[in-house]
């Protein structure tokens, strides 16, 4: 019983830490595609590899805007060119000044040359200031319906996982307790019982606040089961005492 009652308080912690990191995850990733654009900055998930191994593809990348006279060579820079203005993040290699204002010259980290031509200031949008990697699959799963239900399912059948184990827990230790109460003797009367053994609360439970209370049903289910115990030892003690009796008069 306590090998079982273990695996199952340990089960149920380890859900409940990954209920909560799925619950922080999520948290995080509104926070770069919402809260982020909000301060002036803009997160944008990296699609390619020439930027590797310092931005891998996948990566969400925080995009601040900043004047052309701040930028120097090897910032990473988040830039639009051509003819279809395609966006892409390069490092600058090379700066030049010229009469119609700055270009710049850049190369992807993983490429063997630098881009074909220098590019104006006016087509840059921005330094990188941060990069998470892995955050940009995070951001697009969030970004469609299907994803958004896809995390609430599993967050919801942890939810249910760590609701039946705690169950299973509580229902342990009741046998647990029940088992320690000393034959012939009131719940009651006499020594108290030895406490319950504290259950600790799963963040499922409580929301990580306050503790687990029993409902009005299971407390008078427990009032009920007290009285019956009561009433079986007074009687047990009533046979002994008529049995006692009628052996002395023989």
């Amino acid at each position: 019983m306590r090998i079982l009652s273990g695996a199952t308080v340990t089960v149920r912690r380890l859900l409940d830490a990954v209920l909560l990191a799925l619950i922080l995850v999520v948290v995080f990733g509104v926070i770069l595609a919402k809260v982020v654009p909000v301060t002036g900055r803009e997160t944008i998930i990296v699609g390619g590899r020439s930027m590797e191994p310092a931005i891998p593809m996948g990566s969400a990348i925080i995009v601040g805007r900043v004047a052309s006279s701040q930028l120097h060579v090897g910032d990473v820079i988040t830039l639009r060119a051509g003819d279809e203005h395609a966006r892409f993040t390069h490092r600058i290699t090379e700066i030049l000044d010229r009469p119609d204002g700055r270009y710049v010259w850049t190369k992807g980290d993983a490429n063997e040359r630098r881009d074909p031509t220098p590019v104006h200031e006016s087509a840059i949008e921005g330094r990188v200031q941060a990069s998470i990697p892995m955050a940009g699959y995070l951001i697009a799963l969030l970004s469609i319906p299907t994803g958004v239900l896809f995390v609430i399912g599993v967050a919801a059948t942890l939810l249910a996982a760590v609701w039946l184990l705690e169950s299973l827990e509580l229902d342990q230790v009741d046998r647990s307790r029940a088992a320690d109460v000393t034959p012939g003797r009131p719940p009651d009367a006499g020594e108290p019982l030895s406490p319950r053994p504290a259950v600790t609360p799963s963040f499922a439970a409580n929301a990580g606040f306050g503790t687990i209370r029993l409902s009005v049903a299971d407390q008078i289910a427990l009032s009920r089961s007290t009285r019956a115990r009561r009433s079986r030892w007074q009687a047990d003690n009533d046979a002994r005492a008529g049995r006692g009796d009628t052996s002395g008069t023989e």
